[in-house]
């Protein structure tokens, strides 16, 4: 059920304000952005009963404008009420280490391992906002032995070693180019990094692990549009393919999300992804 008045933005208030954030209005009839100009960081607040009165023109405009907002070299994320609610004490942590700077660790100071599926479960569903997302391969990075004088801590460890970031792929597929040849395609599901730190070089050197392990001709992957323009990809070469449309969901009394069967009903929906990939090797 949508409740027709709420607290949710006085909410935000309360709780950006310390970090940093005040509210500023960005386009007549649109929803509220809240600034950092000194770390260059916006958030726009979705109001679930806001939502339920947009018109279909509206609701046409609503995923171009997340990207706007980034538009001006600003790091932007879409928070919805329901998602606030739900996940509140993460979305905080995970705001206060990006304007506190959180530690930096080079990839040349991590191991990549294979770990098994309730390892990646446990550290994707404390690190990861959409919590675990299920794959075919894991893979992590650790801090080893020889590189533990430099009090890297982690509250996941593997083997006794100290665990800071996830990589999960899926099952590899093939398919055929647009010049005949058969091409082999991964798929990285879920990056999950301990919020905590900055893993310089973490994400080539996963991808790096996972190609040569199995050979393929390039990889796939989805950005959530809420919460990433795609640039840590584009960075190391994955270009943007398209922008998938947006999902639409009903709301449960319990506060979780379901496909809607109609639009019309909808009481929230995603702001869709940036699909990229990454050719290995030079390979097209």
């Amino acid at each position: 059920m949508i409740p027709q008045k709420s607290n949710y933005y006085l909410e935000l208030d309360v709780h950006l304000a310390p970090l940093g954030f005040e509210r500023q209005i960005y386009m007549q009839d649109s929803f509220p952005i809240w600034k950092s100009k000194e770390n260059s960081i916006i958030i726009q607040g979705i109001c679930l009963a806001e939502f339920k009165r947009l018109d279909s023109g509206e609701l046409a405009a609503f995923q171009q404008e997340i990207v706007n907002l980034r538009s001006d070299g600003f790091s932007a994320f879409r928070i919805w009420e329901d998602i606030w609610n739900d996940k509140k004490n993460w979305i905080l942590n995970f705001l206060t280490f990006r304007i506190n700077k959180p530690i930096s660790i080079f990839a040349r100071d991590t191991k990549v391992v294979m770990i098994a599926e309730n390892d990646a479960r446990d550290f994707a569903n404390k690190n990861h906002l959409l919590g675990f997302l299920k794959g075919k391969t894991y893979l992590a990075c650790i801090v080893p032995p020889h590189r533990q004088f430099r009090n890297i801590a982690s509250e996941f460890v593997i083997d006794g070693n100290p665990l800071i970031a996830i990589a999960v792929f899926g099952k590899d597929r093939v398919f055929k180019a647009e010049n005949g040849n058969a091409q082999i395609s991964a798929e990285l599901i879920q990056i999950c990094t301990d919020p905590s730190v900055r893993l310089v070089g973490g994400l080539t050197k996963l991808i790096s692990f996972y190609a040569n392990m199995h050979q393929v001709d390039n990889i796939m992957t989805y950005s959530d549009l809420e919460w990433s323009g795609g640039m840590a990809f584009q960075k190391i070469g994955f270009i943007n393919e398209l922008m998938t449309a947006p999902l639409y969901f009903n709301v449960l009394e319990n506060g979780k999300r379901v496909l809607a069967k109609d639009v019309t009903t909808a009481d929230a929906c995603n702001s869709g992804n940036i699909k990229s990939r990454l050719l290995i090797h030079g390979k097209k």
